[in-house]
């Protein structure tokens, strides 16, 4: 309820949503082991739209009905033991969410010499000719058309208390533009996430172990030594801008970026 600038908007109408779904699951065996295929896909009707944009961390809403808009998409999912005795799985999501406003309709102008006047830039700030401009549909800021996402758990055969995961995690990049709250310019976008994590655990005391007579390791039910390598490949993902001006206006966006590679180490012991 609560604009930009401040102010209470107290006649704001409840946002307004038709969904149809239609999913299917599919068993079946693999390997001479049991897997299951699911499939979902959506669509949804949005009016009464509330537009907001996405400041870092921070959600900020325009507090008014002015947008309709829509999503859609569709979700696969397969699931099993790819490896014997333990369950590992994949994914994969298409999206499109969009929205229309009068709000985004906007105008360009012109100077005497038909070039498009930009502060700071055209050298004749004088107006003489303008363009309308409607951009139509433009992407939600969660608007991502592709995720994609893998678990994989396997183990040595001979010592099954030696485990390892590998967990990758791919989406296409979501939408972003200045700080000047025009909805219409935040239509840019930052590069696709890319992230890989590798994990190793290692049983140091098994709870189903035969125990032996005034043992105190006896009072312990378990210990788990684990590793994990968290964005293996180091790469730099995008998670917003911080936005400079220059003497002239003009506004350049410097990425933030996620924690590069980390190591964790964590020994688990259950009494």
């Amino acid at each position: 309820m609560r604009g930009i600038d401040g102010v209470l908007n107290k006649n704001i109408k409840a946002q307004q949503s038709i969904h149809c779904v239609l999913s299917s699951d599919y068993n079946f065996t693999a390997w001479r082991r049991p897997f299951k295929f699911v499939v979902a896909a959506y669509f949804k009707q949005l009016n009464n739209l509330i537009q907001y944009e996405i400041d870092n961390v921070r959600v900020r809403y325009f507090a008014n009905n002015n947008a309709r808009g829509y999503a859609t998409g569709i979700d696969f999912r397969v699931n099993g033991e790819f490896v014997k005795g333990v369950e590992s799985w994949a994914s994969l999501g298409l999206l499109r969410t969009y929205e229309y406003s009068s709000d985004n309709i906007h105008y360009k102008y012109y100077n005497k010499d038909k070039e498009e006047i930009i502060k700071g830039y055209t050298f004749d700030q004088v107006k003489t000719d303008s363009t309308k401009i409607d951009p139509g549909f433009i992407p939600r800021p969660t608007d991502q058309l592709v995720t994609y996402s893998m678990f994989f758990q396997d183990y040595l055969p001979k010592y099954p208390g030696l485990k390892m995961n590998l967990n990758i995690i791919f989406g296409s990049g979501l939408p972003f533009g200045p700080p000047t709250h025009l909805r219409y310019q935040q239509v840019f976008r930052m590069p696709s996430y890319r992230r890989v994590d590798i994990g190793f655990a290692f049983n140091i005391l098994k709870e189903n172990r035969e125990f032996k007579t005034k043992n105190f390791m006896n009072h312990v039910k378990y210990i788990w030594l684990n590793m994990e390598v968290l964005n293996l490949l180091g790469v730099n993902n995008t998670v917003s801008y911080t936005w400079i001006k220059d003497v002239t206006g003009r506004q350049y966006a410097v990425p933030n970026y996620l924690t590069n590679r980390m190591v964790n180490v964590k020994l688990q012991v259950r009494f």
